[in-house]
């Protein structure tokens, strides 16, 4: 069975839209007993996530109507639902036909978000890697999850009521002492080159300060 976990985006900047992804998909994560299903299939396979937006206000609101179990974040204008994970089949058509590629924002010299919180993941993305808004925020999203798994529940359930993340913008070229985060661990995200890049290219990492 091939599960997915779709994000429904309402966009706005390049940062606060890929924040929204995240915190959202972290969210449903934190907040799920993922001992059962479908959880638990999902996070046995490759985390598959499908980053869908909303053009009109109205298609938010369709989404919201439609009463599924959902996380919902709202970071600046942008907002982001996610969802439990689901066969790409089973998903409503008001989901399945929102659009999932050409979501590419602007973001000039803009490389930082920060929010902080109970637990404040760090995630870097690959700035030597040509990644859509969309594409980053989906990859932003593994990583915060694959962060949230390494910690106790009792860490998760924290951050769930108090989520903090910190995204930035890197060449991962940097030689290591040029580097932030030197001593915590490190877990690194290649993707699976499904879309818009090559299999096994490192797109994102996330540090975590210690296992909890």
């Amino acid at each position: 069975m091939s599960l997915v976990q779709t994000i429904v985006i309402k966009p706005s900047t390049h940062f606060d839209t890929i924040a929204a992804a995240a915190l959202a998909s972290g969210a449903a994560l934190a907040h799920a007993d993922l001992d059962c299903e479908p959880w638990a299939s999902w996070l046995s396979g490759s985390f598959t996530k499908s980053v869908r937006r909303v053009k009109r206000p109205v298609e938010l609101e369709r989404i919201r109507a439609l009463g599924l179990p959902r996380a919902e974040v709202t970071v600046g204008d942008a907002v982001g639902i996610a969802f439990a994970p689901a066969r790409y089949e089973d998903s409503p058509r008001e989901i399945s036909r929102l659009q999932v590629s050409g979501l590419d924002i602007a973001h000039n010299d803009v490389v930082r978000f920060r929010m902080p919180g109970a637990f404040t993941p760090h995630i870097e993305i690959n700035a030597d890697v040509s990644m859509t808004t969309g594409k980053t925020a989906a990859q932003v999203a593994h990583a915060l999850c694959a962060g949230l798994l390494a910690q106790s529940l009792n860490t998760r359930s924290a951050w769930a009521s108090n989520p903090g993340l910190d995204i930035s913008e890197v060449s991962f070229a940097a030689p290591v002492e040029q580097r932030e985060h030197v001593g915590r661990q490190e877990i690194l995200i290649r993707d699976n080159g499904l879309t818009e890049i090559a299999p096994g290219t490192a797109t994102v990492r996330v540090y975590i300060d210690q296992l909890a």
